[in-house]
């Protein structure tokens, strides 16, 4: 009998594969971070402002599991670990600023990556990164938007917030069986 070899056949779709892992990375711990975020938010009663980071926090979710689901298909295996640990900030404009920041950098990433799944010929790969793009870009205005806000209103707008917040717990202690969001 003959002593067989085996090897491990390579997989073409190598770069892609890749290039989704470093976005799940990314997504993972944006993620992570946006719900700390939202904790914070929701505990000094900044109602609007936990929402939306709760909110997009499930998006990036969502993306941690489309780039999955298309590294699976392409014959890889998913690395379920953060690109970066969670920042403990906790100041609102410091945590917008950083909102910002990272939605900056993974768009900028996306790209780079939607671009190098075009040159290996990976069109699918390619459109998932230019979708993912356009969803990162809302998240980018929507904070933007709001640390304007903040710049322009500073500390009345995170009154606002706060007491919207207060009339919403109120609401909730008196229909105890509610939904809470």
């Amino acid at each position: 009998m003959e002593n067989a070899v085996t090897t491990k056949p390579v997989n073409k779709a190598r770069a892609s594969i890749d290039l989704l892992n470093d976005a799940v990375g990314k997504e993972i711990s944006t993620s992570l971070q946006y719900m700390y975020f939202h904790t914070h938010f929701e505990d000094q009663r900044y109602e609007y402002l936990s929402k939306i980071m709760r909110r997009i926090s499930i998006v990036e979710m969502r993306h941690i599991e489309e780039f999955s689901e298309r590294i699976l298909f392409l014959e890889g295996d998913v690395r379920m670990m953060p690109g970066f640990p969670v920042r403990q900030i906790t100041e609102p404009v410091a945590m917008l600023r950083l909102a910002v920041e990272l939605e900056q950098e993974t768009i900028a990433a996306y790209n780079e990556a939607a671009r190098i799944a075009a040159e290996h010929k990976d069109a699918a790969t390619q459109r998932m990164f230019q979708d993912t793009i356009v969803e990162e870009e809302e998240h980018l205005d929507l904070f933007r938007s709001e640390l304007q806000h903040l710049t322009d209103y500073g500390d009345e707008y995170l009154l606002m917030q706060s007491m919207a917040g207060s009339k919403h717990a109120a609401e909730r202690l008196a229909h105890p069986g509610g939904k809470k969001e």
